[in-house]
């Protein structure tokens, strides 16, 4: 039975916006459904659920803004040309998705870049972002009068399932930092989320007429896939109901940066081609306000634009961007539009630039042909042959091209979207805080073990590892497997090894150290293998500052929701000494730093 937690708030921010949405123990009970959003007034237009995920830090890289007022407030210093000392961030989910793909050591921090290509620290950043959503939440908190302490809340922070456990650590320790403590605080996988949420809808929720064999999809014992395609990222994800209404993940999380931020870069790709990259960079330079508006725009364009109507995409475009093309080429666009690739699917009429739906649907034909063959790439696995569903969720799945594709090249499937996809991660992030059991197992994305020494057989083991340990020979770095790569787990699961350690009289004072290996492979042998890692490590001090010779003992390995806790008990004192790890680099060993992600994907 899961623990009642009194208030939950559930907090999410990506490419396509941030926001919160709560609901209390007694709302659970009565109605998991019953979920409150934020709200949001930008001064000009319907109120909101979510904001642009964008931050302004000011000269001094103090957190001046978030969301709309950060937007207004760059705005107004591009207009009086003194956004040059000012911080404006944003795609910054994405860049600690990149910088841990490209191998940085965000143990401690690392820098992330601002649209102006200007450093700034990636926690200062995250911190800020999780600590003004929280600081709203309270400050809506006590105005309404909601009748509770902060102490009652229980946080839940929804990250992408590609995530490893070094972007996951660091949100934790973002999170701390604004005083969220690790007790209060859980993480959920975002596709996980959204189906947490969609399973419990009623058919009129969803987008589509076949009500009947949406809520079949739910039925227990059947398998469904959600993607859910956010801006930056999409995460698959295989899940199949079980009988008492809980999912079970059926496949180790998939998916890759194929989110809505890469059909808006092949726009700015084209009109880098079309205007010229000196053209391009001036545009960004000196009018940001009419560049951010341009992709504001866009972004709006590309959601609507219909694949079967096979009509243009129109879009408005800054009289500054034309003008300064013409001060700059001594030409006018129609004529370079004329002598250039595009002469036959782009055209501009005033200030109406209109794309052929041939050229719009390039925009979207790689990243969604990486979607595609991530999708087949699942339905091969034995585990995920009789699939017969597919849910949509997140803000890109919102792009009619998208839904078009998945559904011509999947017919035999039932392809279904909830009415606010974008709100369906959100909302199903605060039903997973009150229940995180509702997820009650996963499929391990890596071999897990712990790397010890064992007596030495000359046999099987490598001569170059021998050591010595109170005359005996043993055999150091030897990979002791707990869990399987692709082996099936459940939360709570624990496995566990007996250790022992011998202590020489000049190393009785130091710490005593585990390490927590992953590996790529079923069954390594060796913890320096290719294909292994350092996950995490146990420090023990010894007991009243000395160590005895030996120390027998237990390392126990949990399963704790998206997280494991590894645990040394001494059986002799009976104390435990636990660890959420954190660290867990890429297996990616190639020492090459790639560049980080460029937000308005200019390479200027």
């Amino acid at each position: 039975m899961a623990e009642t937690k009194i208030l939950v708030v559930a907090i999410d921010f990506g490419s396509s916006g941030a926001g919160y949405a709560f609901s209390f123990a007694y709302q659970y009970k009565n109605n998991p459904l019953d979920i409150s959003t934020s709200v949001w007034n930008n001064g000009n237009g319907p109120l909101q659920a979510k904001i642009p995920a964008v931050l302004l830090f000011d000269p001094d890289k103090k957190f001046h803004s978030f969301g709309f007022k950060a937007e207004d407030k760059y705005e107004e210093l591009l207009n009086t040309n003194k956004a040059d000392q000012w911080y404006f961030l944003k795609g910054f989910k994405m860049q600690l998705y990149s910088a841990v793909n490209a191998g940085e050591d965000i143990r401690v921090d690392f820098e992330l870049l601002d649209v102006g290509g200007k450093r700034i620290s990636a926690k200062a950043v995250f911190s800020a972002a999780i600590g003004f959503l929280k600081d709203h939440f309270i400050q809506q908190m006590h105005w309404r009068k909601l009748g509770t302490v902060e102490d009652d809340i229980f946080w839940v922070v929804s990250v992408p399932s590609i995530w490893n456990d070094s972007a996951k650590q660091f949100m934790r320790e973002s999170a701390e930092k604004v005083g969220i403590q690790g007790d209060k605080f859980i993480m959920v996988y975002e596709p996980e989320a959204a189906s947490i949420y969609a399973r419990l809808l009623s058919v009129d929720k969803f987008v589509g007429n076949n009500g009947a064999v949406i809520l079949k999809a739910f039925d227990p014992g059947r398998k469904f896939i959600v993607v859910d395609a956010g801006g930056g990222t999409v995460d698959i994800s295989a899940q199949q109901v079980l009988e008492n209404g809980e999912l079970k993940i059926i496949h180790r999380e998939c998916g890759g940066p194929w989110g809505g931020e890469c059909i808006n870069k092949q726009f700015v790709n084209m009109l880098k081609e079309l205007f010229g990259k000196e053209v391009m960079k001036q545009f960004k330079n000196k009018h940001g306000d009419d560049f951010l508006q341009l992709q504001r725009d866009f972004e709006v364009k590309k959601k609507m634009y219909r694949v079967e109507d096979e009509e243009s995409l129109t879009i408005r475009m800054p009289l500054s961007l034309i003008e300064l093309f013409l001060d700059i080429k001594q030409s006018d666009v129609q004529t370079a539009i004329a002598s250039s690739r595009f002469d036959e699917t782009v055209r501009l009429k005033r200030d109406k630039l209109s794309i052929a739906g041939s050229l719009v649907e390039t925009f979207f034909s790689e990243t969604i042909r990486n979607i595609i063959d991530e999708v087949v790439f699942i339905f091969k696995n034995e585990r995920c042959s009789d699939v017969s569903a597919i849910m949509m969720a997140g803000g890109f799945s919102e792009a009619d091209t998208l839904q078009h594709t998945i559904k011509k090249q999947f017919q035999s499937l039932e392809i279904f979207i909830p009415l606010d996809g974008s709100l369906s991660v959100l909302k199903g992030a605060v039903i997973y805080g009150h229940n995180p059991n509702v997820v009650s197992s996963r499929v391990c994305n890596y071999t897990y073990g712990v790397g010890v020494a064992m007596k030495f057989d000359p046999s099987i083991h490598d001569p170059g590892k021998k050591i010595y340990r109170r005359g005996i020979e043993m055999c150091n770095n030897l990979f002791n497997v707990l869990f399987e790569i692709d082996e099936e787990v459940h939360i709570g699961q624990t496995k566990s090894i007996d250790v022992v350690s011998y202590f020489l009289s000049d190393d009785k004072y130091g710490p005593l150290e585990w390490r927590f290996m992953i590996s790529t492979k079923k069954d390594p042998f060796y913890t320096t293998d290719e294909s292994c890692m350092k996950h995490g490590s146990i420090i023990v001090s010894p007991p009243n500052e000395m160590w005895p010779e030996f120390v027998e003992g237990q390392i126990f390995l949990k399963i704790a929701g998206t997280e494991l806790i590894g645990t040394f008990v001494n059986r002799k004192t009976m104390k435990e000494t636990s660890v959420r790890f954190e660290f867990l680099p890429s297996i990616n060993k190639n020492p090459e730093r790639k560049r980080l992600f460029d937000p308005f994907f200019l390479d200027i």
